[in-house]
């Protein structure tokens, strides 16, 4: 008796949780696999009840409709699992072998289906947005600056070294540091004992490093100039079906339709890529990617 009343307050606090409307369907679920399908209903209401609770939490004002799509793919889990069946509670006498591996396949891919869902829309919350070219090329700019300040720093250290003829190292730092130069930049002094007599100074392999940073900033300066002017000369290409555009630091291609395969692999072929995010086909905006889309068959028509 005192078992049968705990069994009820299991089941009475199950349905209590943010899942408790599916219970019956979890309890459905395990009847035909399990002896005790009501303890297996209250452990799948309660774990997935309390995965749910945490992952609202976690994703805070990005939820969306996150519960609710939560909820229905995991009752489309729940009633595949429904359809399967072990011999050992249903009986082996004329046990249907080849359509319960047939319902096992079916709920295995939801089950599938609704961890793959759940990963790839905290993926999608997480993900970095994409900068735009005028982000880029800010970003580059202040790069450059740093860079081409601290070239200029280092040669005046290296100056200052030689100006002041201190040989110890101690006292040479102490020297930089109270004329102002920069303490990182200070740090990157080497000895050259073995062939420099113990001189010490910035290396001249640090020196050409940092000019290739420089070099390699101004490059990609001009590069993203040339992105922000192609975007903003840019006239869409309307297709029969469709256009191409520029948005989002992305070169996208829409169809109204979906296209027949052999676009699709021709558009594939050019580097483009499906986004469920934009419903288009799409490639990150560079030279080569407009070079591609003006060999894209469909637009010549």
């Amino acid at each position: 008796m005192e078992t049968l009343n705990q069994e009820k307050t299991a089941i009475n606090e199950a349905k209590k949780m943010i899942l408790g409307d599916l219970w019956d369907l979890c309890y459905r679920a395990h009847s035909h696999t399990s002896f005790s399908p009501e303890r297996r209903a209250n452990s799948y209401v309660k774990e997935y009840s309390e995965l749910l609770e945490s992952d609202l939490k976690e994703l805070g004002e990005n939820k969306g409709n996150y519960r609710e799509k939560f909820i229905n793919k995991f009752g489309d889990w729940m009633r595949a699992k429904g359809n399967c069946m072990s011999s050992m509670i249903t009986g082996g006498s004329n046990f249907p072998v080849s359509k319960a591996n047939k319902a096992n396949a079916r709920e295995r891919k939801k089950s599938d289906d609704f961890s793959h869902w759940r990963k790839k829309y905290f993926d999608a919350v997480n993900r970095v947005p994409t900068k735009s070219p005028e982000d880029d090329r800010d970003e580059a700019e202040r790069k450059l600056e740093k860079l081409v300040n601290a070239q200029l720093e280092m040669k005046e250290i290296n100056a200052e070294i030689r100006k002041s003829k201190i040989k110890d190292l101690e006292p040479l730092i102490k020297h930089l540091t109270g004329v102002g130069f920069n303490s990182v930049l200070i740090s990157l002094i080497d000895n050259f004992s073995s062939r420099n007599s113990g001189k010490y100074k910035i290396s001249g392999f640090t020196l050409t490093n940092n000019n290739a940073n420089i070099k390699a900033a101004e490059k990609k300066i001009k590069m993203m100039d040339a992105r922000i002017k192609n975007k903003n000369t840019w006239e869409d290409i309307i297709f029969t079906g469709g256009y191409i555009t520029i948005e989002d630091n992305r070169v996208k291609i829409f169809h109204d339709e979906k296209p027949e395969k052999e676009i699709i692999q021709e558009i594939k072929k050019s580097g483009f890529r499906w986004s469920p995010n934009w419903k288009c086909w799409c490639r990150k905006h560079t030279g080569n990617a407009l070079f591609a889309v003006k060999y894209l068959s469909f637009i010549k028509e």
